[in-house]
């Protein structure tokens, strides 16, 4: 059966993920940062699914779930784990502090996930990677303007996402980017119609259909093109 591997698995968005690779009788290997704040990811525990401690500003939680899954294959990596701050991001309140982790959790984490878990990847029959954007770090999409470190970040990781689809292409694995949509979540205090579990749902079609020639591709939930 095939195996995927969630980042910031504890609730919204990737506890979605979980839920339905779940369903569709995927192992799931589920990263939370707050093991004890995770009883909706427990809640749905059987012998498919595996949760890990996993902090992705805590390089030694990365290495150790690489060293964990060394020789199982990994048919898709999903990084999904992202901060926001809300009013504390604009000019004048955003601290040295919440760019630094932003760009732990959004970049440097994502670089480090690839690197533990490439070889897995690759030997696996998928060979699928996917980094969680936000239509906030495109140039040519409206967005707010004034979320400064989260925009920044976003940038940063399709910009990854672009030079690792071309990085890792001669290895057959495609790296692609999705922005799930304004998602009722707890980070956007579900100020939204729409649900996680239909962005969710978007964005695992488009998995199942992913190969070498979507690679590189920033694309929302419903399959609309992004640009960069």
């Amino acid at each position: 059966m095939p195996t995927v591997v969630v980042t910031g698995a504890s609730r919204g968005i990737g506890l979605e993920f979980v839920r339905q690779y779940l369903e569709d009788g995927w192992t799931v290997h589920a990263g939370a940062r707050d093991l004890a704040g995770s009883g909706m990811l427990k809640a749905l525990a059987c012998d498919r699914l595996h949760v890990h401690a996993l902090d992705l500003r805590n390089r030694d939680q990365i290495a150790a779930l690489g060293q964990l899954l060394s020789g199982q294959p990994v048919d898709v990596l999903i990084n999904n784990a992202g901060l926001w701050f809300g009013d504390d991001e604009a000019m004048g309140r955003c601290s040295d502090d919440a760019w630094i982790e932003e760009f732990e959790v959004h970049v440097f984490a994502v670089m480090a996930m690839t690197e533990a878990l490439v070889e897995n990847i690759s030997a696996s029959e998928n060979r699928l990677i996917v980094n969680i954007s936000s239509g906030n770090g495109s140039f040519g999409w409206e967005a707010k303007a004034t979320d400064y470190p989260y925009n920044s970040t976003k940038a940063a990781l399709n910009m990854l996402t672009w030079g690792l689809s071309l990085d890792l292409a001669d290895r057959g694995i495609s790296v692609l980017a999705f922005t799930p949509g304004f998602v009722a979540t707890d980070m956007t205090d579900h100020a939204s119609d729409l649900k996680p579990s239909e962005s969710v749902a978007g964005m695992r079609e488009m998995i199942a259909e992913a190969g070498l020639e979507q690679s590189g591709s920033f694309r929302r939930y419903n399959r609309e093109a992004m640009p960069w």
